[in-house]
């Protein structure tokens, strides 16, 4: 029980595209960007605050709150930018100081294709091997698929990830990391999507609905998929409400930490 409840506290804390890497002029820079969703059943229900930040090229900090004043997740990663891939995430609880309480890693070796993940707490220490490239996890709520999409337009083709998921077992004894196989993203077209000029793709495999990325800026819009990527929930919905470029992002980012803290007991 205490394990289950240490690794639901971490979860609340492709063949690739091959559409070319240039940055077209349009695109934003998309270093310091912050951007805010909100994270549900397709039906609304249970949501969840989900703000995205790009510290930089190479780094993404994410921070997953339901409710202020209750414990909210905090949760970094570094990519490898020639793969692709995130290397290293750290899962940790949001402080009220706007810092990181880190209690769990998540380490993937890129050339030996395996992940490690380790949280001491809840005596979790996992291997998981034979990792198709590139791979993205699914409760890291897509920020990889935009950390690796964006700062160009979205890809007017197909594309594939692999799905990676922490996941407690509710008996504490199944694994904690697997892996769920592979996602095909087929192009659809140009769409409308929360007031923004978007690409679709529907996705069928080891995820089953439909994505929404930003022509220009290539990050999610939306997202709705017949899977759910956490306990307790059914489905999973994943919707863009504002984002915040450059310093804006950078004060948008801090804004957003210190605020979940503020005035509680």
């Amino acid at each position: 029980m205490i394990r289950n409840a240490l690794l639901s506290a971490l979860l609340l804390a492709g063949c690739s595209s091959a559409a070319s890497t240039a940055v077209p002029a349009e695109a934003t820079d998309p270093v310091g960007r912050t951007a805010f969703y909100v994270r549900s059943n397709q039906d609304g229900t249970m949501p969840e605050r989900i703000i995205i930040h790009r510290e930089s090229r190479a780094r993404v900090a994410v921070s997953k709150q339901v409710e202020n004043c209750t414990n909210a997740a905090y949760v970094t990663a570094q990519f490898d930018l020639t793969r692709g891939e995130a290397s290293q995430l750290i899962g940790g609880r949001l402080t009220r100081e706007s810092t990181q309480e880190a209690f769990a890693t998540f380490n993937a070796n890129l050339n030996d294709r395996t992940i490690n993940v380790e949280v001491p707490q809840a005596s979790v220490y996992e291997r998981l091997e034979r990792i198709p490239a590139p791979y993205r996890l699914y409760d890291f709520d897509l920020a990889d698929i935009s950390a690796m999409m964006e700062g160009r337009a979205a890809p007017r083709e197909n594309f594939a990830f692999f799905v990676v998921l922490t996941w407690p077992d509710e008996s504490g004894s199944g694994p904690f990391v697997t892996s769920r196989g592979r996602a095909d993203a087929t192009f659809i077209g140009e769409a409308q999507r929360q007031n923004r000029d978007t690409i679709r793709y529907d996705v069928g495999g080891a995820l089953n609905g439909s994505l929404w990325l930003d022509a220009r800026e290539g990050y999610v819009v939306e997202a709705r998929f017949n899977e759910p990527n956490h306990p307790g929930y059914d489905n999973y919905s994943l919707v863009l409400q504002r984002v915040a470029d450059g310093h804006e992002g950078e004060q948008a980012w801090r804004d957003a930490l210190a605020a979940h803290w503020q005035g509680c007991p």
